[in-house]
This record gives structure tokens, sequence and C-alpha cells, in this order.
């Protein structure tokens, strides 16, 4: 299907999934429309790898969790919205049909200078109304700084944050603690 043809209108998962721009470029389906993905900066690959290095050998331990990158996940209103984040968590097993990281506990987004207004507005709050969703942590790129949003036994949503070099990252929901010194080691985050 030509690239034109679909963007005159809104797009559903299903469309979205099947459709080949053929530019080269990454894109998101938000509320039905197609959107460009900047590229990542160096800074932000080596935040996504340091962060899904060290949950992945966490998992490893066999809670029967996995981790991926470049995760797709698909909100509550699957006909209109597939997300590409930077990490997710899963407890269900992988098969090899799925496009979308099924039942997510844990979604973490590397923000970036273009894109953290779109991950804090419309992402966050998105990411919140998947049932299996426990947590959101949200990893800055120019400073030691990490937020997570985390549901409680009472769905209610809270947050927790940590800045600094010598603050710590922490993620109940994998029963997960990483010092930010060894999430931010050799990245210039600008005297911190």
């Amino acid at each position: 299907m030509p690239a034109n043809a679909v963007l005159d209108r809104p797009m559903t998962v299903a469309g979205f999934l099947d459709w080949e721009p053929g530019d080269g470029r990454r894109y998101q389906l938000i509320d039905g429309r197609p959107v460009a993905m900047a590229p990542g900066s160096r800074g932000h690959g080596m935040l996504v790898s340091a962060a899904s290095r060290e949950i992945g050998n966490h998992l490893k331990a066999g809670q029967g969790c996995t981790v991926a990158t470049e995760a797709g996940i698909v909100p509550l209103n699957p006909d209109r919205s597939y997300f590409v984040a930077d990490i997710a968590v899963s407890c269900v097993p992988h098969r090899q049909s799925q496009a979308a990281t099924p039942e997510p506990i844990l979604i973490v987004e590397v923000l970036s200078p273009g894109t953290e207004t779109e991950d804090r507005g419309v992402k966050v709050p998105a990411y919140q109304t998947i049932p299996s969703v426990r947590e959101v942590a949200l990893i800055a790129q120019d400073r030691a700084a990490v937020t997570v949003f985390r549901r409680t036994a009472t769905d209610i949503w809270t947050v927790d944050a940590a800045a600094g070099l010598d603050g710590v990252l922490r993620l109940d929901s994998i029963d997960f603690a990483l010092p930010l010194a060894e999430l931010y080691r050799g990245l210039d985050i600008g005297g911190d």
C-alpha cells in the first residue's frame, strides 16, 4: 500500500503494522496517525543499553519474565495507538507472531529533548491504562535523574523520583534496584 494513501485518513493498529512507508524511518501510531520517531542520540542508546542489560541480568535469576528493547506497546485503545517503548518487561511467554509486548508489567522510556513532552503527556497516561502495567520509569538523558510512576494495590498511581549519582532507581515490579552511578557510567551528564 502506498504510504501517501494511508496518511490521508486515520489508521488502525492492524493497518499500521502492515504499513511499509519505505523511507527507512521508525514510526509509532498515535491516535490513528503514524508519527516518525527521531533517531536516538548516542547517550540515549547508552542508557537504553545499560538499563536493559541490568534489568535482563536481574531477570535471569528465574522470575520467568523477559526484557525487550524497542518494545511494541498497545494501550487500552488497541485500534488507534501503537507505541514503541525503549524497554518493556513482560512475564508472558513470547510467541513468534506477536508484534506487541503482551501484558507488560514495566515500561521504561529514556527521555529525549524532542520526545519528553510526548512521553510525559501522551505515553505515560496511555501506559497507565494498561491493566498489567505496574510501573512506568522515565530516565533523564541530560542529568542523573529518574521518575517512576507506580500503581498501588488500590489502583492509585504514585510518583517516586531519584536524582544525582548517589540516587537509586528502584523498580518494585521486578524487585530491582540500580545505583544511578551505574546507570549513567560513561555518560557526560554535565558535571553530575
